[in-house]
């Protein structure tokens, strides 16, 4: 389903009204001398002989301190673009995918493997949006051209895009200055009201006991669910039981988590700023009914939201809610707070 999805938005992209910023052509992508890009432009500085002088690339602000690019990355990225284009034009539009290109874009993903295999810092941010640039553009002309992409390939072209864009959100991770001051976070929704709170409980959809390794805070369908602090998106998208998920990254080895969301509304390798929306609370997933599903991690391990987040913008503490009255020992087990106050 979630292929059928991806092609079908690659092939309305196509029809819609052009966006601002528009592709680059196959020739300006290839070019051993690349223009500057947009965010170059404001690199150059006249001298005051009349010529135009680079500033280093490290000390432009705002810019990504980049590894070296891949020659061998565009090498292979150019002669995969250029038989996909090929063997195109030797079929009629409707035809099967080739086993030529089956093949070509097979050694494509090949290729990328190994390209991401290398660690984030020494990556090139320019490899990474060219790579996905012509992943994109080539999987949309295939789409249109072939009447039958095999499943299996289309799953493993999506899965490197998804890939491409969490390195993409981890080189932007790297240019975040560490902050002196202690990380503060702020609750994602308001008001705040705690339905279930961290700790081992009963699942109230599998009955099965098992670690709840977050809050769930009550919202309304469509809520805006915002940012808990600053940090780069490294996850936006379905998982699993969690639904629609974003997750955060932020300084200090931490990161944050929004579950069973309605809709997504970030992307990937995008910087948000505390309060910025990440999306619309929902229940997708498996999920009871409508609510955040709010987690907090620092170097892997889960912790208590509540430890770590203050009292609510208007300076009251959390209030706690059950949905109905449980015995002692299972309000216990279950890892339930008593309502109305916030428990020490």
């Amino acid at each position: 389903m979630r292929r059928l999805a991806a092609l079908m938005l690659l092939i309305l992209s196509a029809c819609a009204a052009p966006r601002a910023r528009q592709k680059m052509s196959f020739a300006e992508l290839y070019s051993q001398e690349t223009a500057p890009s947009r965010v170059d432009a404001g690199a150059s500085a006249a001298s005051p002989g009349g010529t135009s002088q680079r500033m280093p690339q490290a000390r432009r602000k705002g810019a990504l301190v980049d590894a070296p690019v891949s020659q061998e990355l565009r090498e292979a990225l150019a002669t995969f673009a250029t038989q996909a284009r090929a063997t195109r034009t030797q079929v009629q539009r409707g035809s099967p995918m080739p086993d030529a290109q089956v093949l070509n874009w097979r050694e494509m993903n090949a290729t990328l493997d190994a390209f991401l295999s290398r660690s984030a810092r020494k990556t090139s941010s320019l490899d990474v949006v060219r790579a996905r640039v012509t992943l994109e553009a080539e999987l949309e002309e295939d789409a249109r051209t072939y009447g039958d992409v095999p499943a299996d390939l289309a799953d493993a072209v999506l899965a490197r895009m998804d890939q491409l864009a969490v390195r993409m959100a981890e080189l932007r991770l790297l240019q975040l200055k560490p902050s002196k001051k202690p990380a503060r976070f702020v609750w994602p929704v308001d008001p705040v009201v705690i339905t279930s709170v961290f700790g081992s409980r009963v699942h109230p959809i599998t009955g099965q006991e098992r670690d709840h390794l977050g809050l769930d805070l009550a919202a309304k369908r469509g809520q805006l669910v915002s940012a808990a602090a600053k940090g780069v998106v490294v996850r936006a998208g379905w998982n699993g039981s969690h639904g629609n998920q974003v997750v955060l990254q932020h300084d200090g080895n931490i990161t944050t988590r929004y579950s069973h969301l309605s809709r997504v509304l970030v992307t990937p390798g995008e910087v948000l700023e505390e309060g910025d929306v990440v999306g619309a609370a929902g229940k997708t997933g498996l999920a009871t009914g409508v609510h955040l599903h709010f987690e907090l991690w620092r170097g892997g391990e889960p912790l208590d939201p509540l430890d770590e987040l203050g009292p609510t913008e208007s300076g009251e503490e959390p209030s706690f809610v059950q949905r109905e009255p449980v015995p002692a020992e299972a309000t216990k087990r279950e890892g339930r707070r008593p309502s109305g106050r916030r428990p020490r």
